[in-house]
């Protein structure tokens, strides 16, 4: 039985395109994981799915298999920050919950989540700690980008344990760095806990984005509002990443760069220059050190970007 929008503590919204079987792997856990929140703390949940124009029966196998769940069912695929705005402005929650289709709850992860929302009421955004399938870490949260910390970033400088509590880095990838609670500058979209106010007062992401650094634009205006993200490592899920059919290694690190310069483009104008050079330098790194180690895939993907990827026209 569907609630009553009176009735919904938190709206989590999931965003699915081309990965039917291991959505229904993940519903399968949010039920698991809504209904023992339920029978603990008798606060509602309702389940937002935004099927993203999939051609892989995504949508059927929703409708037949997860009555329960609200489907928006898209024709056409409108990327990550748009679909999620979509859902968003669907959801009645109190607080709202971004999930990945490829990330999978625990049976008492709404629980422990939304019980942290309520303790730790300084806490606006909430971010967990992420494993890959075989229990390795995953990086899920970091410092805010600057023209500085990308500079380091680009020249790996991040990875050098004396410098790292100097630099601040965009993507910190020590284990130590998640180990305590701490208030970030960013975190994942793929368990992205929300006060609907949040939503409300900063409109949720930029729809220029499609895909990839979507997260990190709207976390530094979600920070710029004064509101305080945070990251806490005493729950986990799990997050298969790139999970959509017909992955390419290319993708990534193409939207990932468009993503960066438009951000900067967007928040730091002035330093657009520098960053296109820190790219430059990077990928060129980049593309020596994946062909000595011979990935030729991703020295082609870095090299296809230093041709001109860094240094087109932004819109």
């Amino acid at each position: 039985m569907k609630l009553q929008k009176s009735e919904v503590e938190c709206s989590i919204v999931i965003l699915s395109f081309n990965t039917k079987d291991i959505t229904d792997n993940s519903l399968e856990a949010v039920k698991k994981s809504k209904d023992y929140f339920r029978g603990k703390d008798g606060g509602g949940v309702e389940v937002i799915v935004v099927e993203n124009g999939s051609n892989d029966g995504s949508a059927s196998m929703i409708r037949s298999k997860h009555p329960w769940v609200d489907l928006i069912d898209l024709k056409e695929n409108t990327g990550f920050a748009k679909g999620n705005n979509i859902g968003m402005k669907a959801s009645a929650g109190k607080y709202i919950l971004l999930l990945n289709s490829d990330a999978f709850l625990e049976k008492d992860t709404l629980l422990n989540a939304l019980s942290y929302m309520n303790v730790h009421s300084d806490c606006d955004v909430l971010g967990c700690k992420l494993t890959y399938e075989d229990g390795q870490f995953q990086p899920s949260a970091g410092y805010l980008p600057t023209p500085v910390n990308v500079f380091y970033w680009m020249l790996m400088l991040d990875k050098v344990p004396i410098l790292r509590n100097i630099i601040h880095p965009f993507h910190p990838n020590n284990e130590s760095f998640f180990r305590s609670d701490r208030s970030v500058g960013w975190i994942t979209g793929a368990f992205m806990l929300l006060k609907r106010k949040v939503f409300e007062e900063t409109g949720g992401f930029d729809e220029h984005y499609f895909m990839y650094t979507e997260e990190v634009e709207w976390c530094k205006r979600i920070k710029d509002a004064g509101f305080n993200v945070v990251f806490t490592p005493s729950f986990e899920i799990i997050h298969k990443k790139f999970a959509s059919s017909n992955y390419d290694i290319k993708k990534p690190i193409i939207s990932e760069t468009k993503g960066m310069l438009y951000f900067f483009k967007k928040h730091y104008p002035g330093y657009i220059w520098f960053v296109r050079l820190s790219l430059f330098l990077g990928y060129g790194i980049r593309v020596i050190a994946f062909l000595f180690l011979n990935s030729r895939e991703k020295a082609k993907a870095y090299s296809s970007m230093l041709k001109d990827g860094i240094w087109k026209k932004l819109e």
